[in-house]
């Protein structure tokens, strides 16, 4: 348990794996921000037992910062889904807003502003999120053809959710006002606290990107009420190395969860036969790459298509618990 955290009005919630050296730059980067002493951090570790202790001491060099960052040791089996939900239950009850960043994101300056004020000043708002870009400052807008219309694989329109499951992600579109979204990632995205009385991330989403538990819960909140983006709230996603999977690994993980995803939020005839419509031109995408990885995606989404062609993944054959 960590020390008792004293009332605030918000709060952060860092959930890491083996990353200590990553953490302490994200540490450093959330110290940064303005008002960072009236907004506590809690850090959820679920490390391997060195790593643990390397974290503790790594949260351990904050506390004589202006910054209170506080550690929780989760003794369960490591998964985000489930330290979100214990960092969540372990705030004190004066929070209001929860603040969800990953343990390897930079953020700019004025981002818990940004996303405070949207939600101040948007009382019917439930969440909001903020802009990310990869370390070397790449955009976040996807090119779009017509193939990936066609193959309702993505839109040129931020932070959709598509009838096949498939996402866009949120990009700046020449304004700075609040966009509307259908889903938030995780790695910046933060949440009015009473919708932990209604909603909780999936426990039963295990292992390590892709998980897609973002995109489940925050569309189960959006069936409650609005989410947006807050183009001014910015932030890098740095993308550790560390608790990846492989090329065949990713492939096969994303088209299983995505169908996990529709099977669970969105189950409608139409939207299964949109999802597979979809799975055929992903599968048309890998075939003509010129990716080195190509055969290994390749193989890796065939196997995924076999999984979910036989529920042959504990996220199709188990039910899920989450709310």
């Amino acid at each position: 348990m960590p020390e008792d955290i004293a009332p605030a009005s918000e709060a952060v919630v860092i959930c890491t794996r083996n990353r200590p050296d990553v953490l302490r730059e994200t540490l450093r980067s959330v110290a940064s921000q303005s008002g960072a002493a009236e907004r506590p951090v809690l850090v959820v570790d679920g490390s391997d037992r060195e790593e643990a202790e390397r974290t503790a001491r790594v949260v351990q060099d904050w506390s004589d910062e202006e910054a209170p960052v506080h550690y929780h040791r989760y003794s369960g089996a490591p998964a985000a889904t489930r330290q979100r939900n214990a960092g969540v239950a372990l705030l004190p009850d004066s929070v209001e807003i929860v603040h969800f960043i990953d343990d390897d994101a930079t953020l700019r300056a004025g981002y818990f502003d940004a996303l405070r004020a949207a939600l101040e000043h948007h009382p019917h708002l439930l969440g909001v999120g903020g802009i990310i870009t990869a370390s070397g400052g790449t955009s976040p807008r996807p090119s779009v053809h017509w193939g990936h219309r066609l193959f309702l694989l993505r839109v040129d329109r931020p932070s959709r959710v598509l009838s096949s499951g498939q996402t866009t992600p949120a990009w700046p579109i020449g304004t700075e006002d609040l966009q509307p979204a259908e889903w938030l990632s995780t790695c910046a995205s933060s949440y009015r606290a009473r919708v932990f009385d209604t909603h909780r991330f999936d426990p039963a989403v295990e292992g390590p990107s892709p998980r897609l538990e973002d995109l489940d819960f925050s569309a189960r909140v959006a069936e409650d009420g609005p989410l947006a983006v807050v183009p001014g709230a910015r932030c890098v996603h740095r993308v550790s190395s560390r608790n990846r999977r492989g090329t065949a690994a990713t492939a096969r993980e994303r088209i299983v969860r995505r169908y996990w995803f529709v099977r669970k939020n969105m189950d409608h005839p139409l939207n299964r036969l949109a999802f597979w419509w979809s799975a055929l031109g992903q599968l048309a995408a890998h075939v003509v790459s010129s990716h080195p990885d190509r055969n290994a995606a390749l193989w890796g989404y065939l196997q995924g298509v076999w999984q979910v062609w036989t529920r042959a993944h504990s996220l199709l054959y188990e039910e899920s618990t989450g709310a």
